[in-house]
């Protein structure tokens, strides 16, 4: 590689094209890895602001190894003289920008929790009665359940891939670990993957933020408070919008949650206010209830390519419930 397309890289003055570029080689062998930080520990050094300082800080780590140290010594002293580029690195960050520190992704260091979106956004969004499918620039899948929206840029730059999701998506994301995938929500949760497969809801007019994790382990980051929560895989998490109600994990059913993509609509004891949601995403229409009383009925069933009129009749078999149909309005009633 290129030592000057290398100190451009380290200044942060290469192109897209470069960065990818660099990142391949750097990842290509542990050699390459070494040449590099070897190289941006050696730029840093030459750079910092005040040389005189830094001066004094070799002659001081010099004077401190002395011959004649026991073994043990040794490896803590090579152990601390291995932290210097890193100090360093972070005092040239302060010392440029005094306000950049902590708040930049790096390629060896994630100073940042969650990095902000600078590139455009391109809208996928799917109506309701309709799904989804959506390649993501890195070859990652996403399936939109109805009335869901999906931002994500025409390319992810080379420190995070970063997407925004607006109602349901299963999520199959591309393993990378050097290269995390963060899906924003607009509840203030934020998961952070590196390759796995996941179903996350989070509507808008949902009281709550469900999350399932089919394989792999993701981090949900709480954004207000930079509370992380870990999830392994087959596990269930869901996040009230109700700060004061508990966060419940649970081992999850896959087959409830996720079976929607492949055109099941599944309800197993689900409250009929749930109920008439997940219709009213899965068929397009819009529910009126006339009687309270029938908020308190919990409905379970499955359906693949039933018509709305059928599920409705179905329902008022098992529950009385009658119900009448203008266009795409549905009244229920006793």
């Amino acid at each position: 590689m290129d030592k000057d397309k290398l100190i451009r890289y380290i200044r942060g003055e290469s192109n897209l094209e470069e960065r990818r570029e660099i990142l391949s080689w750097i990842e290509g062998s542990d050699e390459n890895a070494r040449t590099y930080n070897s190289l941006k520990s050696e730029w840093v050094f030459q750079h910092l602001p005040n040389k005189e300082v830094s001066d004094n800080v070799v002659r001081k780590i010099r004077r401190c190894v002395r011959p004649k140290v026991g073994f043990r010594e040794w490896v803590v002293r090579i152990a601390a003289l291995l932290l210097i580029p890193v100090a360093l690195f972070s005092l040239y960050q302060y010392f440029n920008n005094p306000n950049s520190l902590g708040t930049e992704a790096d390629y060896t260091s994630e100073l940042r929790l969650i990095p902000s979106q600078k590139d455009p956004l391109m809208t996928y969004s799917v109506n309701s009665g309709v799904k989804g499918l959506v390649e993501l620039p890195d070859g990652s899948k996403v399936w939109l359940n109805g009335n869901s929206t999906l931002k994500c840029p025409g390319e992810f730059d080379s420190t995070s891939r970063m997407v925004e999701l607006s109602g349901e998506g299963y999520f199959v994301v591309v393993s990378n670990k050097r290269w995390p995938m963060y899906v924003r929500t607009k509840k203030d949760i934020t998961v952070k993957v590196t390759g796995t497969e996941f179903n996350l809801s989070s509507y808008e007019n949902d009281n709550e933020l469900r999350f399932t994790l089919v394989s792999g382990n993701v981090t949900l980051i709480k954004e207000q408070t930079k509370q992380a929560y870990n999830v392994e895989s087959m596990e269930e998490l869901i996040i009230p919008d109700d700060r004061k109600l508990k966060i419940r994990k649970s081992v999850a059913d896959v087959r409830l949650s996720t079976s929607w993509k492949d055109g099941f609509l599944v309800f197993e004891n689900v409250p009929m206010c749930e109920v008439i949601k997940k219709m009213e995403r899965w068929y397009g229409v819009t529910f009126m209830v006339e009687d309270p009383r029938i908020l308190n009925y919990h409905f379970t069933a499955d359906f693949k390519s039933e018509s709305v009129v059928q599920v409705l009749e179905l329902l008022k078999i098992s529950s009385n419930i009658d119900y009448s149909i203008d266009r795409s309005k549905v009244k229920l009633f006793f």
